[in-house]
């Protein structure tokens, strides 16, 4: 279980790095790694936000049932 923990960590951080990147692309109007439109890096970083609640969520019901 402790990979999952892990794995949860990964994921959220990736995630704020992508919200930063949306956030830089739509202040200074630059595109970043060829994406056109801002919306897409936040809509990127929800899958990986999604990803850490599920986990999140299967480690605590999985502590609870031991």
């Amino acid at each position: 279980m402790k990979y999952l923990e892990y794995l949860t960590w990964i994921l959220g951080i990736l995630a704020g790095l992508i919200i930063l990147l949306g956030a830089i692309a739509f202040v200074f109007d630059v595109r970043v790694f060829g994406v056109n439109h801002v919306v897409n890096y936040f809509h990127v970083a929800n899958s990986f936000l999604l990803m850490c609640i599920c986990i999140s969520i299967f480690l605590i019901w999985k502590g609870k049932k031991d």
